[in-house]
């Protein structure tokens, strides 16, 4: 493997914080999956994120609303109460709560006290998810687009969705996207001619290759070149069998502070799209949402093969990652290579969003 030596003249060789002062959790300020939409109906729903116990709601107009779990009165949890005329009814006293936190009703009672209020969150409700945002009372960048989910999803087969089980933080879980060191061992490409070229994109031109259209301090990216000399097991069969030709792998990965959209081309051709997103559940668990999106070919009759290959490839890949990320120490290693460059300099960029946190 390679890596072009210019990008590593001035790489500070840091260990990432595992613990701030400024939370219980190492999280950055940035948007998290708080559940998919599919499982927040009409009844309010018990969570728990960013090690806090909330609950999920949603007010008149459909619009989630995640907040404080147990009633600022006498800490019953809301998640027991039911959503009435727009707002949530704690089931203990009927105190009623706003889309905004705010204490509305109390029977009986015309003075509702100053504290009689519930901390909430900014969600926004796209791609099938509830996302939260964490570190502000605002959002400092809006939520990464993924156009293959939405505007663009005509030129996409349907996609895949699933969520992991991790027991590791989140920014081990999103460095792995640029530990490309780990595709050999792990991944068993021994279809791979080496070297693998890997560029990082955060320094050149950032307006050609951030397509998350946020501002480019929130934006990190890479482009990973790999040379194939053949796809192994059922995935190469069913290659070989049609006589595709995939020599050359790209994956150009486009990251946010909590998430990456990774755009995997073969031969210079886009064949998939890919985001992750993740649910910081508290420190000790992670879920891992990736969703799937599979570029539809030229040829009809190449639906199926396309679909086998480009939709159940990264499932399988992401699920040989698994028993890493579930067995590593959140603050281990430092001793590290030139190969790590990429990874280190994201350790970097995940911290300055850190310290972004709001006390």
């Amino acid at each position: 493997m390679s890596t072009n030596l210019e990008q590593i003249k001035d790489t500070k060789i840091t260990q990432l914080k595992t613990k701030t002062e400024k939370g219980v959790t190492d999280l950055a300020a940035s948007w998290y999956v708080a559940m998919e939409s599919k499982d927040l109906g009409k009844k309010p729903k018990e969570i728990e994120l960013f090690g806090q116990p909330l609950v999920a709601w949603r007010d008149q107009n459909g619009h989630p609303v995640i907040m404080q779990r147990y009633c600022s009165h006498m800490g019953t949890s809301l998640g027991m109460g039911k959503v009435i005329d727009g707002c949530l009814q704690c089931p203990f006293h009927h105190w009623s709560f706003d889309s905004s936190g705010q204490c509305v009703s109390i029977p009986e009672v015309e003075n509702i006290p100053s504290k009689a209020h519930q901390t909430t969150y900014v969600t926004v409700e796209r791609y099938d998810y509830v996302w939260v945002w964490y570190g502000s009372k605002t959002p400092l960048f809006p939520l990464p687009e993924f156009p293959a989910a939405e505007q663009e999803r005509h030129k996409y087969m349907r996609g895949l969705r699933f969520s992991l089980n991790t027991t590791t933080t989140v920014p081990r879980l999103l460095e792995n996207a640029y530990d490309y060191p780990h595709y050999f061992p792990v991944h068993s490409l021994k279809s791979v001619k080496e070297p693998i070229k890997c560029t990082l994109l955060n320094r050149h031109h950032p307006e050609q290759y951030n397509d998350l259209l946020i501002p480019n301090e929130a934006w990190y990216g890479a482009l990973i070149e790999v040379r194939l000399k053949r796809f192994v097991g059922i995935i190469g069969a069913v290659v070989g069998a049609l006589g595709l030709r995939f020599e050359k792998m790209d994956l150009l990965v486009n990251s946010w502070p909590s998430g990456h959209v990774i755009k995997t081309s073969f031969q210079g051709d886009e064949k998939l799209k890919l985001m992750v997103a993740t649910s910081p559940i508290n420190e000790s668990k992670t879920l891992c949402h990736i969703s799937i999106m599979v570029k539809k070919p030229s040829k009809f009759w190449l639906t199926l093969p396309y679909y086998m290959v480009f939709g159940v490839q990264p499932r399988l890949t992401v699920m040989e990652d698994l028993p890493f990320w579930n067995n590593m120490k959140p603050d281990g290693g430092g001793a590290y290579v030139i190969h790590d460059h990429v990874l280190l300099k994201f350790r970097e960029f995940y911290q300055k969003w850190v310290d972004k946190i709001e006390q």
